[in-house]
């Protein structure tokens, strides 16, 4: 298993710069500690909230992250293809893989939410999908193309630059339980991006398809709260009153609840009990992330999340040390 992060940005500054700055610490510092890649949440104007300090434009944000940092890889997670031209994103994309220095991953998604005034000049999804094989054909064309799509038509499309990385970009693409998506995925030889909120059932259910659709187990990202500290008593002290009201009132918590319990028990500590987050001190993080690994018959990168203010500035950062130093190692031998 290799180690990377999900910088879900979600922190309730007045100002967005604060949360950027405190994003870019908590980055840099993974870039340090060795960890291998980073995706970076881009919570534009077509989400179902805004918040002051969010980030509409991820891909600026990692040219940023990218200036400061070694080796670790970069990417939007993701960009919600639908509401954007193709062609911008393909450019845009390619900007950065060069700026980069061949250090950027694609991110692309159908996108929720939602929807500008007025409808979308289509199906969402058939949305995405035409937009995926533009990009794609945007980025390898040796010459203009004319494209006869239903969505974005158009004749002698070009981009300049094209990409640095050849043929392209890695891409990953946002999945969650539609099996089009991870079907697609697999096609085109995608890596799916996993959410943090979703119960381990379904990450095994989902992996699954994606593996009978042609995919390779080792592309799977899966992001999962990871918070190593002394004991699992005091992960719950440090991470007592962690926000959660985004995800409680959107109901992405809700398969978490046991039976004659309600969205009002569902703490911190509650979820740790119930095995959805992975705190406490270093054996029980590893064994409740091998447990997980096992019961999803294996994937390749588990993303921590990172973007929230749960906890402190220096706790989350000894968090992210401590992890890398007596957990990761140890996850190294799980292999697909």
């Amino acid at each position: 298993m290799k180690i990377g992060v999900f910088s879900n940005g979600n922190r309730h500054n007045a100002v967005a710069k604060a949360t950027y700055d405190e994003d870019l610490a908590e980055l840099v510092l993974a870039d340090e500690l060795g960890i291998q890649e980073a995706w970076i949440s881009e919570h534009g104007v077509f989400v179902g909230f805004q918040a002051p300090d969010q980030l509409p434009s991820a891909d600026l944000f990692v040219c940023k992250v990218a200036a400061v940092t070694r080796q670790i890889k970069l990417g939007p997670g993701i960009r919600s293809l639908p509401f954007h031209h193709p062609l911008q994103v393909a450019t845009e994309a390619a900007v950065c893989d060069h700026l980069t220095g061949g250090r950027y991953n694609a991110g692309f998604g159908v996108g929720t939410g939602v929807r500008p005034r007025g409808p979308l000049a289509g199906d969402q999804r058939a949305m995405f999908r035409e937009a995926v094989d533009l990009i794609l054909k945007a980025w390898t064309a040796d010459e203009p193309f004319d494209w006869d799509g239903e969505f974005w038509p158009g004749e002698q499309f070009d981009i300049i630059p094209k990409p640095m990385t050849k043929p392209h970009p890695d891409v990953g693409i946002a999945c969650s339980r539609s099996e089009g998506t991870l079907e697609l995925a697999a096609h085109k030889g995608f890596m799916p991006l996993m959410i943090w909120n979703t119960p381990a059932d379904q990450i095994t259910d989902m992996i699954d398809v994606f593996e009978r659709a042609g995919g390779s187990r080792d592309r799977v990202r899966v992001a999962r709260v990871v918070y190593v500290s002394d004991s699992v008593k005091q992960a719950k002290k440090e991470l007592h009153g962690s926000d959660l009201e985004g995800q409680l009132s959107a109901g992405r918590l809700d398969p978490y609840i046991l039976p004659g319990d309600s969205r009002a028990d569902l703490t911190m500590e509650y979820l740790i009990d119930r095995g959805a987050f992975y705190c406490g001190d270093p054996d029980t993080v590893y064994d409740g992330i091998k447990s997980f690994y096992q019961e999803a018959g294996g994937f390749g990168v588990l993303m921590l999340v990172l973007g929230k203010d749960w906890g402190t500035r220096e706790q989350r950062a000894r968090s992210m040390q401590w992890f890398m130093q007596d957990v990761a190692p140890r996850l190294e031998s799980l292999r697909v």
